[in-house]
């Protein structure tokens, strides 16, 4: 984001225009105690130099309503740069930025800032104006300090012309010299600028761009100076000790290698962690153009111009010494964020391979690490795409057990799709015996299994009045809302399913059990809800009523309760899910696949948590596209509830015939390993079933089951002839 430096100027410039002069400003404190108005303009304003006069006039005397149609008219003007300029001479760049303060104007603010800024810049950058004031570089001390503060604001658009009047044949020395001194009175705008030149092949620029550097005194120049004051192999005669010198200059001690490679490791970090400010909008990036002779820009991304200063910093400090573990963790998290927003992360790695395998390459230390850092930064889609990576880089030897695997780790870390990566790198693993945290794997994934088609919204309030009025409107904003009035409640609706984008929650829950500083601690400290957005709803004097909010629980967001679908809309603003339709319905087949793939490994040690999943794949028998995948795994599962849903299901004359038909089978499977779980009244439904389709598809299916259900002991309907298997490992 650009950075506008600008300064108010509260004068009473421009009221000649308007007719006003005479009027002092100790008038306006009388009987009324209020300052004229337009009615009072003795000239009625028609050009933008006037407009904007009246505009000032009444903005800074607190009579913004009542510039609105002068802002009007402006807008209407074709304003040239020269208007533009005349008017930040005339009134300040603050008179602009003053229509923020009321919001009479306020939606006036952006566009004109917008107009204004590139008028500014178009003539700051014009080359003929630069050349000018290069010219008087060599001039009179005067016209020095003059043309070095015109320059100023052209930033790094002057370098290339003053690189060419740098070389230029026939510059005396004392030129040079007072070039080269007036290069470093410019400011930090200039150093992405001076940076590429510092790239030239021809070492007596690279040296000026090092002395013009340290002359500037930006710390912002280190990163750029660190490599060429370290690097061993550095050719250029000069060159080092000049970038020495500068480096020396602006930390104001001895340089040192060790001290410039820090330099670099921590510059990769402060753009990895978006903490560096770009002098453009949109950011720039400078690079020695060996065609021109000269630096030259090219336009680009924030996320892109983090990545490549970045990336370029990190691999530097690798150059000076390979060992530093620190800048090689910045170099993969760097690589694999850009891969992720450049592919999309469910692409990722089958599109960006080359990044995936160096990543892989890197070894489990350095991935774990990114793990670590992504996952304290709040990159969770980076966390992901490590955890992903390290599934790759693990081997089956490497489940430690005495203590968990960082992937097991991965398991409770923050962000669904860490947790969802760490969990199926560990079923591909095909584990054959228990490990530290085994346990937690089929807990992951069942929260998976269940996905609506829409974004998922828990609303928690105790007045269930109110609370239906906000799960109405999130409905009508796309939202799959649920209610709940009990917060541990709410809390465990959340925990169950991976589906939930949002919490809403009224500022005063009362029943007995949690407060709201209690749910939101729980919110906030478990894995499962730690990223999910937390909106807090009360009255207008909500701040009064509950002031600590904000500070006792940071991130949490507080609203007035919107009475309308607009006004809810508008406070929620630009929240998007984390996950998108199509992901969740991905995440859902996949995790069904996992399910089936531990189900049908024989002596896997996962096999005997399956019952924890039962209740979310029978409810997802209703919903998913995986039905018969699900009716499987159920049929493997040693549990009484598994049997139960496969009969409803069974039972269910509203499917299709194949459907049924597949969970019969099933549902034979199930009966064969663990025996009769039914009820006696789902016995009684199925063999009444049996008969009544008898012939069909269905009918041929349905006599399986109660062949299958024969075979149990009699005299103990609904009981097995072998008691259900319940022990880990039991099926086979």
């Amino acid at each position: 984001m650009a950075r506008y430096q600008t300064r108010r100027r509260w004068s009473a410039i421009g009221l000649t225009a308007l007719g006003l002069a005479s009027i002092a400003p100790g008038e306006w404190h009388g009987a009324s105690a209020q300052p004229p108005g337009p009615e009072s303009f003795a000239v009625e304003p028609r050009t933008p130099l006037e407009l904007w006069g009246a505009i000032d006039y009444l903005t800074r005397t607190g009579q913004a309503r009542k510039a609105v149609p002068y802002l009007e008219r402006f807008n209407k003007e074709k304003i040239n740069d020269a208007t533009w300029i005349a008017i930040r001479d005339r009134y300040g760049a603050g008179s602009i930025l003053r229509l923020d303060d009321d919001a009479a104007v306020r939606k006036y603010t952006e566009p004109l800032i917008k107009s204004f800024i590139a008028a500014i810049r178009k003539v700051a950058r014009s080359p003929e104006r630069m050349a000018r004031f290069i010219a008087e570089l060599t001039g009179t001390p005067e016209e020095q300090d003059f043309a070095a503060r015109r320059l100023r604001e052209s930033g790094s658009y002057a370098v290339p012309q003053l690189t060419a009047a740098l070389v230029r044949p026939g510059l005396s020395e004392g030129d040079h010299a007072l070039l080269v001194r007036n290069l470093g009175r410019l400011d930090g705008t200039a150093i992405p600028g001076l940076a590429a030149m510092l790239e030239s092949p021809e070492p007596s620029l690279a040296i000026d761009a090092a002395t013009a550097l340290g002359l500037i005194g930006d710390p912002a120049a280190l990163p750029f100076l660190a490599f060429p004051a370290a690097f061993p192999g550095e050719r250029r005669p000069g060159v080092k000790q000049a970038a020495q010198t500068a480096f020396s200059r602006l930390t104001g001690r001895p340089f040192s290698a060790p001290a410039a490679a820090r330099v670099l490791t921590a510059a990769a970090w402060a753009y990895h962690r978006h903490q560096v400010e770009f002098n453009d909008d949109p950011p720039v990036i400078w690079k020695w153009d060996a065609a021109k002779g000269a630096p030259a820009p090219t336009e680009t991304s924030p996320s892109a111009a983090e990545a490549a200063l970045g990336l370029r910093f990190a691999r530097e400090a690798l150059r000076l010494n390979p060992l530093d573990h620190d800048a090689q963790v910045a170099q993969i998290s760097l690589a694999l964020e850009k891969s992720i927003e450049v592919t999309g992360f469910t692409q990722f790695p089958a599109k960006d391979q080359a990044t995936f395998d160096a990543a892989k390459a890197s070894g489990p230390g350095v991935l774990v690490d990114v793990i670590k850092t992504a996952i304290a930064d709040g990159k969770t889609d980076l966390a992901a795409a490590a955890v992903r990576t390290l599934g790759r880089a693990t081997s089956l030897g490497d489940l430690d057990r005495t203590r968990p695997n960082p992937l097991v780790e991965a398991l409770q870390a923050p962000g669904r799709r860490v947790q969802f990566a760490a969990a199926r790198a560990l079923v591909e693993l095909d584990p054959k015996s228990p490990f530290p945290g085994s346990s937690r794997i089929v807990p992951v994934l069942s929260r998976f299994v269940l996905s609506q088609p829409s974004s998922r919204a828990i609303v928690i309030d105790c007045n269930p009045t109110r609370g239906s009025q906000i799960a109405g409107l999130l409905l009508e904003l796309g939202y799959d809302s649920e209610l709940e009035t009990q917060p541990d409640q709410g809390f465990r609706a959340a925990t169950q399913s991976a589906d939930v984008e949002l919490f809403l929650v009224g500022y005063d829950l009362f029943r007995a059990g949690w407060k709201l500083p209690d749910l939101l601690a729980n919110l906030r400290a478990d894995s499962r809800t730690s990223t999910i957005p937390i909106f807090v709803y009360g009255p207008l004097e909500i701040t009064a009523k509950r002031p600590n909010l904000g500070g006792d629980h940071p991130g949490v967001q507080i609203m007035v309760q919107p009475v309308d679908k607009a006004l809810l809309k508008a406070r929620l603003g630009a929240l998007a899910p984390s996950l998108s339709t199509e992901e969740r319905l991905a995440y859902s087949n996949e995790a069904i696949a996992l399910l089936a793939r531990i189900s049908s490994t024989k002596g896997s040690p996962l096999v005997g948590d399956l019952p924890v999943a039962v209740s979310v794949l029978a409810a997802a028998l209703n919903e998913s596209e995986s039905a018969a995948t699900i009716a499987t795994v159920l049929g493997r599962i040693p549990s009484p509830d598994a049997q139960r849903a496969l009969a409803d299901a069974v039972l269910d004359p509203s499917r299709a015939p194949t459907i049924r038909g597949g969970m019969a089978k099933a549902l034979v499977e199930s009966i064969g390993r663990f025996g009769a779980l039914l009820s006696a009244d789902q016995e009684s439904r199925l063999a009444s079933a049996a008969r009544e389709e008898a012939g069909s598809p269905v009918g041929d299916e349905l006599n399986k089951v109660t062949t299958a259900l024969a075979k149990k002991a009699p005299g103990q309907p609904g009981r097995p002839s072998r008691g259900p298997r319940l022990a880990r490992g039991a099926a086979k």
